[in-house]
């Protein structure tokens, strides 16, 4: 499922981003880039439940899995729904609408990257 978000997050978000900004401004962009982070911080916390079948849940308790799992996804979905937002801003004068997005979904891959690497550094290895 996480890699189903993922995928998702690197190819549409772009793609609801340049339309955001197109459409409404910086104010719609960045109200779509709040909303697209907000469900993911909610999918996180219900996700986190033993009742949405988390197995570490009901031995370790939702006040264990819970930030972990909000912190995993903040930083895998998250990240570069952010950094698609910081990038469609930044090249929204440029008028051909392809070249944007190909620049949104490179730049929100390699957050995505980062955002991987960073939750294995904080989440695993500590």
């Amino acid at each position: 499922m996480t890699i189903a978000l993922s995928a998702l997050s690197i190819v549409l978000f772009p793609a609801l981003a340049l339309g955001a900004i197109r459409a409404g401004g910086p104010a719609a962009l960045w109200r779509t880039t709040g909303a697209g982070i907000g469900v993911i911080l909610l999918l996180a916390l219900v996700l986190a439940a033993p009742w949405a079948g988390n197995v570490l849940a009901p031995t370790y308790g939702y006040g264990y899995t819970a930030p972990r799992t909000l912190m995993l996804f903040g930083l895998t979905l998250g990240l570069p729904l952010l950094s698609a937002g910081f990038v469609t801003q930044i090249l929204a004068r440029i008028r051909f609408r392809v070249v944007v997005y190909a620049i949104g979904v490179g730049c929100t891959a390699l957050a995505w990257l980062a955002g991987v690497l960073l939750a294995l550094r904080v989440l695993y290895i500590v």
